[in-house]
């Protein structure tokens, strides 16, 4: 199971079952799909996966890795061979529901809209929504993409949206590194570290953000704010590179939901954050936690001997998660910062 942050869908899944699944005691049925109706069949049916983790008391707890709608399944039509299983989390609905028609919106909520959106598609599915900041949504027009509507408002709040491993469609802050982390990873004794690397590149690194608004509708004027990179201790601070500063990388977006120039400020300050953030990841192997979401910050330790000295405070892009006992359990991560 592959979990990442960057995706469209955050959750991908990839099976292997037996050439036959159980369906009671004393009874079975081929675990290659013979009709629509087969639990395995790419005809709308969804697999909740489930991570058991067995303490030394021999007690199981059993941890929810994700719901995933089956987009395939192939296998022997002989029986004698295993059977493959595809499946993506439930973003994957709402990317193939596109618009049969241009959809305009407007009102006084950008989450309001967003449940709305989601809703039409996924009726009977639980919307979380924990974002803190909310806006107006001026008039605006969307063509095709639904999922491409829900990002763009998202983003104009400086939040994200996603599945979660209960199936929930959630609408969150964006990450930071701010507050209590969601897990401490130590190597050593009593440690679940099992191996970490950095690396740092230019690629994806910007230190300035544009944001700039711009209402198809004229309910309001063309406005834009711009963010800069200067905290005198950052690497990437903005300015001359002669003089030891980073050099003067801007990025530009531009979204027809942003109305105020405080708004596309907030939006400014979330982007350019995870833009300098890119420069230095760190990736890590450690004892599996299915629990972690993309967007937990987590504090590394990677000297038992010097705790303080050695900590990194990441959050996490994403993680590859094997369902067999024993299985890796590679986590990758960023540094975000805040930015004034």
């Amino acid at each position: 199971m592959t979990v990442d942050g960057t995706a469209a869908c955050r959750r991908s899944l990839s099976l292997t079952v037996p050439p036959r699944l159980s369906t009671g005691l004393y009874t079975d049925r081929p675990a290659l799909p013979d009709s629509p109706a087969h639990p395995l069949a790419a005809y709308g049916a969804e697999l909740h996966v489930s991570y058991g983790i067995v303490y030394t008391d021999d007690s199981v707890e059993w941890i929810r890795a994700g719901v995933f709608r089956v987009d395939s399944a192939s296998g022997s039509l002989m029986g004698d061979g295993t059977v493959q299983v595809t499946g993506r989390s439930r973003e994957a609905w709402l990317i193939d529901a596109r618009f049969v028609a241009p959809r305009t919106v407007s009102g006084p909520s950008t989450t309001s809209i967003m449940a709305a959106l989601i809703h039409e598609v996924l009726p009977s599915v639980e919307v979380v929504v924990s974002a803190r900041r909310d806006a107006r949504v001026p008039t605006t027009t969307f063509e095709e993409d639904r999922a491409g509507a829900l990002t763009s408002l998202a983003e104009a709040i400086g939040a994200v949206w996603y599945a979660d491993a209960w199936g929930r469609i959630v609408i969150a802050d964006a990450p930071s590194t701010t507050g209590t982390p969601a897990w401490t990873v130590h190597a050593g004794e009593g440690g679940v570290l099992v191996s970490a690397s950095s690396s740092s590149s230019r690629d994806g690194v910007y230190n300035a953000v544009i944001v700039r608004g711009e209402s198809p509708s004229g309910d309001f004027p063309p406005m834009q704010a711009t963010v800069y990179d200067e905290d005198p201790t950052s690497p990437t601070r903005w300015g001359d590179p002669m003089t030891g500063r980073y050099g003067m990388v801007p990025r530009f977006e531009s979204y027809p939901t942003v109305s105020t120039l405080e708004q596309a400020r907030a939006v400014g300050r979330g982007l350019l954050a995870q833009s300098v953030g890119a420069a230095t990841t760190l990736e890590a192997s450690s004892v599996p936690n299915p629990a972690l979401e993309p967007g937990d910050l987590i504090h590394v330790i990677t000297d038992p001997a010097d705790p303080a000295g050695s900590v990194r405070a990441h959050v996490v892009d994403g993680y590859t998660l094997g369902l067999t006992a024993g299985a890796e359990f590679a986590i990758r991560t960023r540094d975000v910062r805040q930015v004034a």
